[in-house]
């Protein structure tokens, strides 16, 4: 069935004028007002038999001009929403409302929203401003914005490669592994069917050369690829995905918006360090700005078409802010994968625990970072007492808390046990942010709605957001950087890169680690080969370049050295047998990646034992056949 034929299913009172693919979705214009805003029982009957979503939108021609409807919108919008911009996309009959606070322009049960449709015939889109400014969601809103009608012919084009069929109830599905396999870094999968090919993930590895994934192996063809999931805006899993659009790609990048925007901050900062360090990056802002172009974000829950034979579910992974398990639905019945990413299955202040909750999985592909035999973390309460204890007793001697993090992720989980302490009293010094702290931060604030119920609880209904506490010092160049190290004050400072193979940490040992009085505190995974890990074992004389200047620097290491385990944004093995135990579906095959070789093989052996499932460790460049 074509278009055509679904649009003649539509009364002609509707007045339908044109029909469009949007990705998944199913677009219909008409010039019948009451028709756009109440649709109709024949709407209804079409999404139940189509099984896509349909959107009926205003023909141009009856939608009121552009400034008369800004003018209209201010006018019955209260001020409290806090409008910051009104942008119109004729290509697709929308306007997008900048608010502060959009749930009053939504109004209760959506009453001003309606209100607003019915006064100027658009559709309207709301969209939120962040409480610190980002230039990054600033920028790739833009640029969706600026593509709008690029956008509404590529969208088309993978509507009618979609089609309206589910693919066949016969076939087979085959998984090749490009990169993370039996390893931590450059996660990268080739899910492959009859009718497509689609990769999950695509990183850069953690090692100082940044090794990329297998791409050049005969199966993989660049022209032939039909989309690309992200599961989560790590450089392990995403920080390929430019080159690929620098190289030809032309299709979809699908992920949630919290990840496409993280992304892009993560990948142009990649770009920065590699030209500062090498001289040359493996792809340029180019590929970053078409990726923007082509990418197309989807909520938690939200099911979308992919290609002609496969469903893509996102669902929380708990690991970081719009990270997301991806349910895969294959064929008509043929096959269900799922792909987790990287999971955290425990509730931590930041976000949710990872969801279990899916019909049907035949094959799971699960992380496994920490899957080796004593991988167990102390309880949420114990590891964040421990890491409370450290900071007074090092504040208490003057002396300054240093605290190596992921720009995303665990640094935003830091800050809110924070301001936590500085709420209670029990927190007197600043907190500096270096590094792109600030700026990931600044994405959290866009995207509340992806942060836990009880964040949600507190920012919406307490008033009370945690990231704008006033013990938040942002440190923005090398002269601010220079003037934390010379303070005289105890004070702690968060500052990237988290496994310390570069950036600003880099400059705070060089000048502080010789002291006894300052602690070093690691909260997250240190990969085997980086700084991090060789000081975590007990390196006391260490030689590194800075990032002042190009010579390298003899570091002595006199200043204490915690680890607290248990603030990861990954699962232990307790946790990782638990998620598989709680799956609401049991799989019939378990594939294990993103971890050291023992604890795979570890794990491995377990899950057999456990649970009687087959379960595989394949290296890098193996392929499974799932079906």
């Amino acid at each position: 069935m074509v278009l055509e034929e679904v649009k003649k299913k539509l009364p002609k009172t509707a007045m339908i004028t044109k029909a469009y693919f949007e990705g998944s979705d199913i677009v219909f214009y008409t010039k019948n007002k009451r028709f756009f805003l109440e649709g109709g029982e024949e709407v209804k009957q079409l999404v139940r038999e189509l099984r896509k979503r349909i959107e009926i939108r205003p023909d141009p021609e009856i939608a009121i001009e552009q400034k008369k409807a800004e003018e209209e919108i201010k006018r019955i919008v209260s001020k409290e929403a806090g409008i910051k911009k009104i942008l119109f996309e004729p290509e697709f009959s929308k306007v997008t409302i900048y608010a502060s606070k959009p749930g009053v322009v939504i109004g209760k049960a959506g009453e001003t929203l309606k209100k607003i449709k019915n006064e100027t015939l658009w559709s309207p889109q709301i969209m939120r401003v962040p409480l610190i400014k980002s230039d990054i969601v600033s920028k790739a809103r833009e640029i969706v914005h600026e593509e709008a009608k690029y956008r509404q012919q590529f969208l088309n084009r993978i509507g009618e490669k979609i089609r309206l069929s589910k693919g066949s109830k016969e076939g087979w599905v085959r998984l090749s592994s490009l990169g993370g396999f039996r390893e931590v870094g450059r996660s990268c999968l080739l899910l492959q069917t009859k009718e497509s090919r689609v990769l999950l993930d695509c990183g850069l590895s953690f090692s100082s050369g940044g090794e990329m994934p297998f791409l050049d192996i005969p199966e993989f063809d660049l022209d032939a690829l039909d989309a690309v999931i992200v599961s989560h805006a790590h450089m392990d899993h995403v920080g390929f995905v430019p080159y690929l659009y620098e190289y030809g790609y032309k299709g979809p990048f699908y992920s949630t918006a919290p990840t496409r925007d993280l992304a892009t901050l993560l990948c142009l900062d990649y770009i920065d360090i590699a030209q500062k360090d090498t001289g040359a990056s493996a792809y340029t802002s180019k590929g970053i700005k078409s990726a923007i172009k082509h990418s197309i974000t989807l909520n938690y829950d939200e099911v979308c078409d992919i290609t002609p034979d496969m469903r893509l579910t996102f669902q929380n992974a708990g690991h970081i802010l719009g990270s997301a398990v991806s349910h895969l639905h294959i064929g008509e019945g043929l096959h269900n994968l799922l792909y987790t990413g990287d999971i955290k299955f425990g509730r931590t202040r930041l976000l949710d625990s990872a969801s279990t909750n899916f019909q049907r999985i035949e094959s799971l592909v699960m992380e496994s970072t920490y899957g080796g035999q004593t991988d167990v973390i102390p309880s949420k309460t114990d590891c964040e007492g421990r890491l409370t204890e450290i900071i007074k007793k090092t504040l208490k001697r003057k002396g300054k808390v240093i605290i190596p993090s992921f720009a995303v992720g665990r640094a935003q989980e830091l800050m809110i046990l924070l301001a936590d302490m500085a709420e209670k009293n029990e927190l007197e010094a600043n907190v500096y942010l270096d590094g792109m702290i600030w700026k990931a931060t600044a994405i959290h604030t866009t995207y509340p709605e992806f942060l836990s119920r009880d964040l949600q609880k507190q920012i919406f209904h307490q008033l009370n957001n945690p990231f704008a506490s006033k013990i938040f010092r942002n440190v923005g160049s090398p002269t601010e950087r220079k003037k934390v190290i010379d303070e005289k004050e105890p004070s702690v400072i968060i500052t990237t890169s988290g496994m310390i193979n570069g950036g600003p940490i880099m400059e705070y040992l060089r000048y502080l680690a010789d002291d006894k009085k300052n602690t070093l505190v690691f909260v997250g995974y240190q990969a085997e080969g980086t700084l991090g890990r060789r000081i975590q074992k007990g390196w006391k004389d260490l030689s590194f370049p800075t990032t002042a200047d190009d010579r390298r620097s003899r570091v002595s290491i006199n200043m204490d050295v915690e680890t607290v385990h248990g603030l990861s944004g990954h699962s232990d093995r307790n946790q990782l047998i638990n998620y598989f135990c709680k799956l609401r579906s049991r799989p019939e095959k378990v594939i294990l990646n993103h971890g050291e070789n023992s604890k795979i093989l570890n794990l491995t052996k377990t899950l057999h034992r456990l649970f009687k499932v087959e379960t595989l460790a394949p290296r890098n460049l193996e392929a499974v056949r799932l079906r």
